[in-house]
This record gives C-alpha cells, sequence and structure tokens, in this order.
C-alpha cells in the first residue's frame, strides 16, 4: 500500500507540466443534486479543479459533511463542469470569484492531479487567506494543502499533506510544522495526507464547523 501511495505521489507531482497535452476524458455522466443557498453558519463551500479532481477525496467528504446536516456549495474556476481523474461529472454551483466568505462557515479544497494548477492561483489563495484570517474553517485534503501553504495560512501552524518529499518541503518551508500523522486539526485548519482519510476529513471539517473552537470566532462573520 505505502509503495502504491508513493507511485501515485510522484504522479500527482508532475501531471501538472503535461496537463495541457492532454484531452478532456470522455466522462461519466452523472447529476449530483444541486446546491442551494442556506444558512452561513451551516454551508461550507467545496472548491473543484476544473479537471482531474480526486472522486475519492470529494465524494466521502462530501457525503460526511451531508451526513452532519451541512449545506455544500461547489465552486471551481468556472461554472463549467468539472471532470474527475475517474471521469465522474460535477456541475459547480458558482464561479470562485462570485464567492463571498460571509456566505459560508468554512472552505474545502480538494485534491487530484488537477490540484497542482491552483497551488500559484492568487484568487484561490486570496480566499483562503479571507476565510483563515476570519476564523472560519479552512481544510485541504491530498495535495492541496500546498495551496493553503503557499498562500501563507499554514506558518505556525500543524499540518498535513500527501506524504511525498516535495510536497512534505513545500509544507516545511511555507513555515508550516509537518505532521506524518495522516489527519490534522489545528484549531480551524484542517488537513488531510489523502482518499484514504476522506471520510474521517470530513467528519473532521463538520465538528469543526458546528462546534468551532471560541477562539476562531471573528466578530466580523
Amino acid at each position: 500500500m505505502k509503495s502504491r501511495q508513493r507511485a501515485i505521489g510522484c504522479i500527482l507531482l508532475v501531471v501538472a507540466a503535461a496537463l495541457p497535452a492532454f484531452g478532456q476524458p470522455p466522462p461519466i455522466p452523472i447529476h449530483p443534486k444541486p446546491g442551494t443557498p442556506g444558512t452561513p453558519d451551516r454551508t461550507v463551500l467545496i472548491f473543484l479543479p476544473q479537471q482531474l479532481f480526486s472522486g475519492e477525496e470529494f465524494e466521502p467528504a462530501l457525503g460526511q459533511l451531508s451526513l452532519a446536516g451541512l449545506q455544500t456549495r461547489i465552486a471551481s474556476s468556472d461554472t463549467g463542469v468539472a471532470v474527475s481523474m475517474g471521469e465522474i461529472l460535477v456541475k459547480p454551483d458558482l464561479a470562485l470569484l462570485d464567492a463571498q466568505v460571509a456566505d459560508y462557515a468554512g472552505l474545502v479544497l480538494i485534491g487530484g492531479s488537477g490540484a497542482a494548477l491552483y497551488w500559484s492561483d492568487s484568487l484561490l489563495q486570496a480566499r483562503c487567506r479571507e476565510f483563515a484570517e476570519s476564523g472560519r474553517v479552512v481544510a485541504a485534503i491530498g495535495i492541496a494543502p500546498i495551496t493553503l501553504a503557499r498562500a501563507g495560512v499554514l506558518k505556525g501552524r500543524k499540518a498535513t499533506v500527501f506524504h511525498e518529499r516535495s510536497a512534505i518541503n513545500w509544507l516545511k518551508e511555507s513555515g508550516a510544522e509537518f505532521s506524518f500523522r495522516e489527519l490534522v486539526t489545528d484549531r480551524n485548519i484542517i488537513t488531510a495526507a489523502g482518499e484514504e482519510q476522506a471520510r474521517d476529513f470530513g467528519k473532521a471539517v463538520a465538528a469543526a464547523v458546528l462546534n468551532p473552537p471560541p477562539a476562531t470566532r471573528n466578530s466580523s462573520k
């Protein structure tokens, strides 16, 4: 299992360079229930890479948020159909540009090889900082925590990422206190190493949204 994870990690971390050369795969049509606006304190914004997100991370995490009674809204670069690595189709509810932080209790970043294209995305980094600075929950799984690191929100925080040397080094260089634990919660920041933790990751996000530590509350919410 560990050797399989390392092999997958290498693929994830180099695939960004090859993505422009890939054609879009023939998708398997799946029509998820459209998200609807809810009470901000019980609504979570989930960001999906437009192409090649991890369905194995997304679906279990989404399921746990729904089981906890939370509303979810799906965002991506735009409202065009997002396609997973396994050819699952998801229609985003809104473009990230249109997401207002005050409308949500938390932000979740889903990984997958396509997440590498967003590590340096200035808009996504800005949204991560806005959520974190207002005390809202900010969570990422797989290789997506690298976006949090580059946004500066992991400085001085315990965090994890997909267990591959380059990914770990990026977290450390950002000032994060890297942990080899596969699921890490540090106040309002939650990170997980990959798909095997997706269900527990979703549970941790739900718990943090429903029972936030008093210190993370912000009057500007």
